[in-house]
């Protein structure tokens, strides 16, 4: 039985000891100094190259590219805050965290690297 006992504890310290405290930054992507290649890029393709693109459905305003992007920032941040200037995308405001590191990446001068 003390076998048993000694067994479990020392599986409980093992995993315990191999998880990570990780924050909602951390799990999320956030982070306090996003850049477009790290950051800003990702959010693009998950959520706007599908229709903003050569090949995508919207014709006129792409948004494949740094140059792109920094381009189009202010109507960008507006359409994904859904403020007076509608929503995108289509489907739904994507997650805050995502919101707020685009447009801190504006405040912060449209980092590229």
């Amino acid at each position: 039985m003390k076998t048993i006992r000694v067994f479990f504890l020392t599986a409980v310290v093992v995993v315990l000891g191999a998880c990570e405290s990780n924050t909602y930054e951390e799990v999320s992507g956030y982070t306090d100094t996003p850049t477009y290649e790290a950051n800003i890029k990702r959010i693009m393709t998950a959520h706007c190259t599908s229709c903003h693109s050569v090949n995508g459905t919207e014709s006129g305003s792409p948004l494949e590219t740094y140059d792109d992007v920094v381009a189009y920032a202010e109507s960008i941040s507006c359409k994904m805050d859904g403020q007076e200037c509608g929503i995108m995308p289509p489907s739904g405001r994507i997650p805050q965290g995502q919101i707020d590191m685009f447009n801190l990446w504006i405040a912060q001068g449209y980092v590229q690297q």
